[in-house]
């Protein structure tokens, strides 16, 4: 009698995790289906900006975050050797102009990975950006960032907190979306 309840008693254990495997592998796979795959998180979103203080591009003065700190701006990585900043430049000259005529935020470009010559003739063949780069030859302020692909925009309001990352080419509605979340008007 003991080893048929025994018998008895195992059976519904496998049966009981079964059932489990059954509801959960569902119920999982619905609520990873309602989440945007698009969507990266950063460590630096909802924190201070990375301090940085870099070389501008065209070989005068210096792009420093401490300045940018006071008014809502958009920090922007590029490189000649991304393809998909090709496809974002004219956007980002469109962005660039924007701020520039509304002056409600500021945009700074910084040139990640890249060589100056290769950054230059980029820049000459594609449009020059209406706002100034800074040269992280290195990748230092990229790490600082948690930049991992190319490009990687930055939306920071006007105490220097980083309200948002978008990762890719910037589109009219994350630039829309983005922009409210720091307080400035497209």
């Amino acid at each position: 009698m003991t080893a048929l309840a025994a018998k008895m008693r195992a059976a519904p254990r496998w049966k009981w995790l079964l059932g489990g495997a059954v509801v959960a592998i569902p119920l999982l796979l619905g609520i990873g289906l309602t989440r945007d795959p698009s969507f990266i998180p950063s460590m630096v979103v909802g924190h201070q900006i990375p301090a940085f203080e870099l070389a501008k591009l065209s070989g005068e003065g210096k792009v420093a975050s401490s300045e940018l700190v006071g008014k809502p701006f958009v920090v922007n990585f590029w490189a000649s050797w991304c393809v998909s900043c090709r496809e974002e430049h004219p956007v980002l000259i469109a962005l660039g102009n924007e701020a520039a005529r509304s002056g409600s935020f500021s945009m700074v470009g910084i040139n990640y990975r890249d060589g100056r010559s290769a950054a230059l003739s980029y820049l000459e063949k594609h449009g020059s950006f209406p706002y100034p780069s800074g040269v992280d030859g290195r990748g230092r302020t990229g790490i600082d960032f948690g930049v991992y692909g190319m490009p990687e925009t930055y939306f920071v309001d006007a105490g220097g907190i980083v309200r948002a990352r978008h990762v890719g080419p910037l589109t009219g509605e994350a630039i829309a979306k983005n922009l409210a979340l720091i307080g400035a008007q497209p």
